[in-house]
């Protein structure tokens, strides 16, 4: 494979591409030899395959069988922060055809270039972190309308605990920041530049995936949950702040009581 745009002829017109979410996070600097200059880090692994690293966490394999890529992530482990025990995987088909298209059990490519293999897998990285972070906030967002059902059904009594809202309110500001500084979902790659061919594959895959809209989405998400939670903790203080006050009356009154009870002795 030539970072010049050579043709990857070993992987042969019909191979499979896998990516993966391993880690929060991958230091990708000082990889080397690297098959291209371009982003994402993109390196040889075993005769004939290659795989692309991203700093939020993603891997894509292309032509990689499973052993070879379990050596490859057992070798890449000091460059990991914050493992996952369970990946979140997707893979696809690639086939080499006329025309670079999309079809329902294949995309197809003109060439198997290293730049359209790194188009290729810009999108599924952004896809699997986008799939990764949507099921880790859809348990709280799913969770919102049951306490707002407690809090409908007995709003003297508050149905959670402020240790909780704060831990999803940092869970939110986790999974936003993932996804605007390390994942960069809505940023176009620069091997975008110049390269008419490469950015309409780019916008095709984009729609395939969904990439747009299901951000939108899990911003919606994190918006609804990160409100929630600090609308909760905000009733929740007030609350404990009343209850002070209610106690520094008591006591006032307590001691007006005692002064009284002394003055009639």
């Amino acid at each position: 494979m030539d970072p010049r745009g050579d043709t990857v002829r070993d992987l042969g017109p019909r191979f499979d591409v896998r990516a993966l979410t391993v880690a929060d996070r991958i230091d990708v600097r000082g990889i080397d030899p690297r098959l291209s200059t371009h982003l994402p880090v993109t390196v040889a692994v075993g005769p004939v395959g290659c795989a692309m690293l991203f700093r939020s966490g993603a891997v894509v394999f292309f032509g990689v069988d499973t052993l070879a890529q379990e050596r490859f992530l057992h070798d890449l482990s000091p460059r990991l922060f914050g493992r996952y025990e369970t990946p979140e995987i997707e893979t696809a088909m690639i086939r080499i055809g006329e025309a670079d298209a999309v079809e329902p059990d294949a995309i197809i490519l003109k060439t198997s270039t290293v730049e359209r293999l790194q188009v290729v897998a810009e999108i599924l990285a952004k896809s699997v972190v986008l799939a990764r972070n949507e099921a880790s906030i859809g348990a709280a967002f799913g969770a919102i309308e049951p306490l707002a059902i407690e809090m409908q059904k007995g709003p003297r009594r508050l149905p959670w605990k402020q240790r909780d809202l704060v831990r999803q309110i940092g869970h939110a500001m986790i999974v936003e920041h993932q996804l605007v500084d390390r994942a960069e979902v809505l940023e176009k790659p620069e091997l975008l530049w110049d390269r008419a061919d490469l950015d309409r594959l780019y916008a095709r895959l984009e729609d395939e995936y969904e990439i747009r809209e299901r951000h939108a989405v899990l911003e919606s998400k994190l918006t609804l949950v990160s409100t929630a939670a600090r609308t909760m903790l905000e009733l929740t203080q007030t609350r404990r702040s009343l209850m002070v006050e209610w106690y520094i009356v008591l006591l006032i009154v307590f001691e007006i009581l005692l002064t009284l009870y002394d003055k009639v002795l």
